[in-house]
């Protein structure tokens, strides 16, 4: 029987609850993928833009997440090597929750961080034309918000590597999915293993 609560099985294995608990939205998350998706659907020449599926979203997450990986995927795909070295390699990752899945790199908490962040009125989603994808963009006040994380000291480094991922890596998803399959440690880790 399910909990009402919290959706799960009332006699679930405690080691079942300690790996969903590792996949619970942070608040650090959330401002993550606010500036990540504010980044991506700013107007480009006056044209209403959106970061253009849950794939790119999660590519783009992934290399924002984890600078060493940024810098090999940038390196092999023509950034300057002035940009190049903006980017610490040996920092840790921002928040190594991430898991190889379908398509790559996915962090199962991304459901609940989109609806907290559309419930909130601080992104919109709407359907992509000829396709079955969603589009996200930011709302007026999540731009808003956005323009103020940029300002808060802390968000610095997210801020100066998601300029170079738009940069050099406003690409489509299946392409970010492609540059990410060209590092052996994604390409050659199994379905559900941690990522590092």
């Amino acid at each position: 029987m399910n909990d009402p609560d919290t959706g799960t099985k009332e006699n679930q294995p405690s080691g079942s609850a300690i790996s969903q608990s590792r996949f619970r939205p942070s608040r650090e998350a959330e401002a993550r993928l606010l500036l990540l998706i504010d980044t991506f659907s700013r107007k480009q020449n006056g044209a209403e833009r959106f970061l253009e599926g849950r794939v790119k979203l999660a590519k783009l997450d992934f290399l924002l997440r984890y600078p060493r990986h940024l810098q090999r995927i940038l390196q092999a795909h023509g950034a300057s090597p002035k940009d190049l070295s903006r980017i610490d390699p040996d920092e840790g990752p921002l928040d190594a929750r991430m898991i190889r899945y379908r398509y790559g790199p996915w962090d199962p908490s991304y459901y609940a961080i989109l609806g907290s962040l559309i419930g909130r009125g601080l992104v919109t989603v709407r359907p992509l034309p000829s396709t079955s994808g969603f589009g996200y963009r930011t709302s007026t006040i999540g731009a808003e918000l956005a323009e103020k994380l940029r300002d808060d000291e802390s968000y610095s480094r997210i801020d100066d590597r998601l300029r170079l991922l738009r940069r050099y890596l406003d690409k489509s998803g299946t392409t970010l999915k492609n540059y990410v399959y060209e590092l052996p440690e994604i390409a050659d880790s199994s379905w559900r293993e941690d990522l590092s």
